[in-house]
């Protein structure tokens, strides 16, 4: 009882703040330097329907890789993961605390950069929001199984960008998996996107929690 007094009590929302602040600080900067550059590689201006899936699918969507991909970095660090580990909330709830905000911010940044395009009068639909959601986060969780399985955050955000630039490569040949679906336009393979990458972050979140319990 008294071991268990001893240890520094840490509510969600502290949590949270130490995470945005240590974490998540570097992520949001390279998130904003996307959200910045991509008018002035794409031109956003009066865009259809296809032509702003464009920048939205081949770009924004990047934001993914960057929120999600190192979410199990800091405990890399054996230091780091002692004293997380030594802390009243378990490890496997930070790491849950930590993909729930990824994805918030993810959300956030996307809904921003769409808004922006409808500001500049181009024809933005929900389903193009969703459609680059969906993207953001398969992207993104590829690059979190592979961290959860590696334990190397370099291969972690390795693979997403592998498969990322296989699309130009394979194109519409990837099925229901390609990634610029919407330039088609089809949006059917965004649907799968959104659920396996929904799935592969449950799944990381599963492989760690073992990995930590057979340690």
């Amino acid at each position: 009882m008294r071991t268990i007094k001893s240890k520094k009590y840490l509510p969600v929302l502290q949590v949270v703040k130490i995470n945005l602040k240590h974490n998540a600080a570097l992520s949001i900067v390279i998130s904003i330097c996307i959200i910045i550059i991509t008018p002035i590689i794409f031109g956003i201006a009066n865009l259809n329907r296809t032509d702003s899936a464009i920048p939205l699918e081949m770009f924004v969507s990047l934001i993914g890789i960057i929120f999600l991909t190192p979410i199990f970095q800091p405990e890399q660090n054996n230091e780091i993961g002692d004293l997380v580990s030594s802390k009243y909330i378990s490890t496997n709830l930070i790491y849950f605390i930590r993909t729930i905000y990824a994805v918030f911010l993810s959300i956030i940044f996307i809904g921003s950069f769409v808004v922006y395009m409808s500001i500049q009068k181009c024809d933005i639909t929900f389903l193009l929001f969703i459609g680059t959601v969906a993207n953001a986060i398969f992207l993104g969780s590829l690059g979190m199984i592979t961290a959860a399985l590696t334990e190397n955050t370099i291969i972690a955000y390795m693979i997403p960008l592998v498969y990322y630039m296989l699309n130009y490569g394979a194109g519409s040949k990837l099925g229901n998996y390609y990634l610029f679906s919407m330039c088609i336009p089809d949006f059917k393979p965004k649907v799968w996107l959104l659920i396996t990458g929904i799935l592969f972050i449950f799944l990381s979140l599963i492989v760690k929690k073992f990995k930590k319990k057979f340690q």
